[in-house]
């Protein structure tokens, strides 16, 4: 939404430009020059055909794409994509500088609110994690947070979705096991957003899938997408790649070829439908050469970032990132520096959708107090990237004037009338002095976080999606899990 400070133009004006244009034209004729060259691997018979009919070179499954197909397909592929929320209101406007915050997908493991016990998620923990979502303010969209591992596994991302939707009225990001459950998905989206009609018109999902890194495009990745295309719902086709092991270590070189996957992925979308609603980006980690861990929080995937987010801003296209989600097991002091460090960033760069905030163990486990204090990481965040609002009444010379040498501001009422504005205020953040935090029990960030996750666990309503959307969303997950197991 339109952020209410007056200035808002300069507001969303990014403040930190990585490379030179020059340097972005390179990666950019670089990438062209993997295409057109080295080539891809496309397992998806569709796919091979219509690249084949549109000019590529192709070999089996081996194909080379032209420079010029890919400045075709980019000139076809959307600038602007709006996305709504279930209750059909259109609150996401994906376009140049706006930037949108929400977490990732598909962790194996939660630490239990109750027992601090790391364990296997379960739907429940799907449902909590969208319930404080729908929640938290400064979350625009929502993708699961969790894996549902205590249900069918043929229908368990049908099941994400249906937890997400019914607790939750912002935008969803979901996965999906192929093609056919991708279709089921839509189907209960629509039961939601009131017929096929209406979702296409305000789509409230959006599809992540990615091809397999380096340079190979799966049957499963390109149908998902393709499904979803043939429905007018926006798709982030994107590589999560480990630089180092499936890109080179360098990060120019990982970013080159990240940027011809993305760009194959362009080209494969305007293919299927000119004007195909396709977000690029990627998850750009590199390897810990002594651990072998990804490195989701560190300085370099956030310069990785960077340089992406510069290359879809020169595209004009909407892109996909990661902020926020760290290598800390717990959210002690490292998890807070590296979330904070990459939230900050995204925000300054103008990233389109920023996703996998609020991941620990470098994107293993999940914990929802940690939600909650970045929440209030993004606030900040916003708030810094807002600017300073230079204009006479702020400049003050007159207040100056009137309070004088000697004098104090503190009774004054440009200050009454200003101060919410200008002092930022946390949910969570300590800035007690001694005493007084003594009085009020001694407690940290995480212990207010976690009675805030038990607060409105207790108490928000999600505005309801009706018994008829429930009920279909029902009957289609039973009838795909008989159609897999039968």
């Amino acid at each position: 939404m339109a952020n209410k400070i007056s200035n808002y133009e300069e507001q969303i004006t990014p403040r930190l430009q990585w490379l030179s244009d020059a340097q972005v034209e390179q990666i950019h004729y670089s990438s062209l020059e993997v295409l057109e060259n080295t080539g891809i691997i496309v397992q998806n018979a569709e796919a091979l055909a219509l690249l084949k009919g549109a000019g590529c070179r192709v070999q089996e499954n081996r194909v080379w794409i032209p420079a010029w197909l890919v400045e075709e397909c980019l000139r076809s592929a959307p600038k602007r994509i709006t996305v709504a929320n279930r209750l059909g209101e259109r609150v996401m406007p994906l376009e140049k500088n706006r930037v949108y915050y929400g977490t990732g997908s598909d962790l194996p493991f939660t630490i239990d609110l109750e027992t601090g016990k790391r364990r296997s998620c379960t739907k429940n923990d799907i449902d909590a994690a969208a319930k404080l979502l729908d929640y938290l303010p400064n979350f625009d969209f929502l993708m699961s947070y969790g894996i549902a591992t205590d249900m069918p596994p043929c229908v368990s991302d049908l099941h994400q979705f249906e937890a997400m939707t019914r607790n939750s009225g912002k935008p969803v990001i979901f996965t999906s096991h192929n093609a056919a459950n991708t279709e089921a998905i839509i189907e209960m989206a629509a039961a939601c957003a009131g017929g096929l009609d209406e979702l296409k018109r305000n789509p409230y999902i959006i599809l992540f899938t990615q091809p397999i890194p380096p340079l190979v495009h799966t049957s499963d990745g390109i149908g998902k997408m393709y499904k979803c295309i043939e429905y007018d719902i926006p798709v982030i086709y994107m590589p999560g790649v480990v630089g180092g092991a499936t890109t080179p270590v360098t990060k120019a070189g990982m970013v080159t070829l990240i940027n011809a996957e993305c760009l194959a992925g362009v080209v494969l979308s305007q293919l299927k439908k000119k004007g195909a609603k396709i977000l690029i980006g990627a998850g750009a980690t590199p390897m810990d050469m002594k651990t072998t861990s990804t490195l989701y929080g560190s300085p370099e995937t956030s310069m990785n970032y960077a340089v992406l987010t510069q290359l879809a801003q020169f595209y004009g296209l909407a892109n996909f990132t990661e902020a926020g989600c760290v290598n800390a097991t717990l959210p002690d002091v490292q998890a807070g520096i590296e979330a904070a460090m990459s939230v900050l960033l995204t925000k300054l760069e103008g990233c389109s959708l920023v996703h996998d905030v609020g991941y620990l163990e470098g994107g293993k486990t999940g914990y929802l107090p940690f939600l909650v204090i970045c929440d209030d990481i993004i606030a900040m965040a916003r708030y810094t990237g807002a600017g300073t609002r230079v204009t006479a009444e702020t400049m003050a010379v007159d207040v100056i004037d009137e309070v004088g040498p000697g004098g104090n501001y503190l009774i004054h009422a440009h200050t009454a009338n200003h101060f919410r504005e200008e002092i930022w205020q946390p949910r969570t953040f300590i800035r007690y002095m001694w005493d007084q935090w003594e009085s009020k029990g001694k407690k940290t960030c995480r212990d207010l976080a976690a009675e805030k996750v038990h607060q409105v666990l207790a108490e928000h309503r999600p505005v309801p999606a009706s018994e008829q959307a429930l009920a279909a969303m029902k009957e289609i997950i039973s009838r795909r899990r008989s159609e897999c197991e039968g």
